[in-house]
């Protein structure tokens, strides 16, 4: 079965769904956070729904575990306007958004039902991996594997908040009573990690980062100038990668990017590049797409381009895994930026114009 037949039956299911009084919309999605079927608000962002549901459900499987509640099941978060139920049917994420006036018991058994038939469509497709990824940590010169998920979670005391805004419900399979787990929301959506201050341990992701020569002096040539620039944003652009890959592994984040890359905003620099399998962006075109402006334009050019870059791709992780959580897992990165490049970043004005959530971390 191709993509196109794929979606008509799947849009029949989520359809018939939506006719359920209370179900303002449905979303499935794929390992890639592709979306292949939808019946959702034209007003709402549907692309963010991908990247949102492998969080979740990720955050949500290590939690269940850390608490010995047995397998994950289903994920029903519930706002003051809403509901939305988060199912992990192993090749693809099912999201079923309620209004207040849903019968979320008739929703679930429906959704139940709709799942059966969407696993069996979706059978051939590339399962979605939760939790099987470990990483390679560095803490006082030890290296040890750790899931990533256990880096999501935060296995530390600081990581509760009683200042949610949502509670949480998450069902299992396998329980002693069924759980009703509040105040959770936001710290699963946010990851808690912004209690990972001056011990978060140095986490290596599939994606390596560079060395970088401590450079204290802006060049005086415009070539060696922009030069340095490009080095800059490149570096702080593979953070901001590695950030998004620690939270929502690497396909999610590549999705997530390719998405958002303003590339008819900034088409200089960004024509015909793409993002790559590790979820970087490819540099090496940005570099053959930065020769062909005018060296005298360089500089103000490719500060330009780049502050808006980074603002649109920040947005829109911000939206999807939290500030807080972001800036968490890009700290280790963004301090080697700033030990190596934190006085040229003034002198050049890249700080200054860096996206406010970002710049504390310079």
């Amino acid at each position: 079965m191709n993509r196109s037949e794929l979606k008509v039956q799947l849009d029949n299911i989520i359809n018939n769904l939506a006719k359920i009084s209370g179900v303002d919309g449905c979303l499935i999605v794929d390992g890639n956070s592709d979306i292949l079927s939808h019946n959702v608000l034209h007003d709402v962002d549907a692309d963010l729904f991908g990247p949102m549901a492998h969080v979740i459900t990720s955050s949500s499987k290590r939690l269940i575990k850390f608490t010995n509640q047995g397998e994950l099941k289903r994920v029903l978060i519930e706002s003051r306007w809403g509901k939305a139920l988060f199912l992990h049917l192993v090749n693809i994420n099912f999201i079923v958004l309620m209004n207040t006036k849903a019968n979320v018991g008739m929703v679930m058994i429906s959704s139940k039902n709709a799942a059966e038939n969407i696993i069996e469509l979706t059978q051939n497709l590339t399962p979605i991996q939760l939790d099987e990824q470990t990483l390679k940590i560095s803490t006082d010169g030890k290296i040890v594997e750790k899931s990533r998920l256990d880096l999501i979670s935060g296995e530390t005391s600081e990581t509760s908040s009683a200042e949610s805004m949502h509670t949480i419900e998450i069902q299992s399979k396998e329980y002693k009573n069924q759980p009703e787990i509040e105040n959770q929301a936001k710290e699963i959506l946010d990851a808690s990690i912004d209690v990972v201050k001056s011990s978060i341990p140095i986490i290596k992701p599939p994606i390596a980062f560079p060395k970088l020569k401590k450079v204290i002096k802006v060049p005086e040539t415009d070539l060696e100038r922009s030069e340095l620039i490009l080095t800059i944003y490149e570096s702080i652009l593979k953070a901001m990668s590695i950030g998004a890959s620690k939270i929502m592994g690497v396909a999610p984040a590549r999705g997530l990017t390719r998405k958002f890359l303003p590339t008819n905003e900034c088409k200089k620099l960004l024509y015909g590049v793409d993002v790559k399998n590790n979820s970087t962006i490819d540099f090496d075109k940005i570099r053959e797409n930065a020769e062909k402006i005018p060296l005298s334009e360089r500089e103000n050019s490719f500060i330009d381009d780049f502050t808006k870059i980074i603002a649109i791709i920040t947005e829109n992780y911000g939206k999807v895994m939290g500030y807080s959580a972001f800036r968490g897992m890009v700290r280790p990165e963004f301090k080697i930026i700033k030990e190596s490049y934190g006085i040229v970043i003034d002198e050049l004005k890249i700080k200054d114009k860096i996206h406010p959530e970002l710049i504390d971390l310079f």
